[in-house]
């Protein structure tokens, strides 16, 4: 089952969950409802997956680690950094720069890493181009993107470690690799599919 939260960012928030176990996607600034969810559906918080280390998508963090003070935190392996330099994250030009609190609860991934929920397997996809670490996560037949790709349209290249090029080699890789039913939960965004991406985004 997947909960989808907006954000104060229009950044949107996932919560996917197999019986009583769940991981939180790119938890935004909407604390409170990711809590409560979790709380009235009586779920068992097992990590958090980041799609990349921008402000908008890890504002959350340190209250989620308030409050589940194990919860491990993945991130890719070159995108670690974000989390705790202002400048890469972006929250240098908000009214206070955001870093981690808990380094040690930060494990770092690429795109060999398995995590599972339920019976079902979550696939991680290595998708740079908004971010030098940016990853998808698969998991049964939903694709979450973050800032990869969106519905008929990419993520903006224009920041720190973008790159255009690179990012629409990593479209054209889940496009090439994911079924045409696979339903892409963006990261901004309404939902899209893999087919309504290859028939009608403009940048593929």
């Amino acid at each position: 089952m997947v909960e989808a939260i907006v954000n104060d960012f229009a950044e949107n928030t996932y919560i996917i969950y197999n019986e009583k176990d769940a991981f939180i996607i790119d938890p935004g600034s909407n604390y409170p409802t990711m809590t409560t969810f979790l709380n009235e559906h009586q779920l068992t918080l097992k990590g958090v997956l980041l799609t990349h280390g921008h402000y908008d998508h890890i504002k959350g963090l340190n209250d989620l680690l308030s409050a589940y003070k194990q919860v491990p935190i993945y991130i890719h392996e070159s995108e670690r950094d974000f989390l705790f330099d202002p400048n890469l994250n972006l929250s240098t030009y908000m009214e206070k720069p955001f870093k981690v609190q808990d380094k040690h609860v930060v494990e770092t991934i690429n795109d060999t890493n398995r995590f599972t929920l339920g019976d079902e397997t979550i696939t991680v996809y290595h998708t740079p181009g908004h971010t030098r670490g940016g990853v998808s996560f698969h998991y049964k037949d939903y694709l979450f993107t973050g800032d990869c790709l969106f519905k008929e349209n990419i993520g903006r290249t224009d920041l720190p470690t973008g790159d255009h090029e690179t990012i629409i080699q990593s479209c054209q890789q889940l496009l090439n690799t994911l079924n045409d039913n696979t339903v892409v939960y963006p990261g901004h965004g309404p939902f899209t599919t893999i087919a309504h991406e290859r028939l009608n985004n403009p940048h593929l």
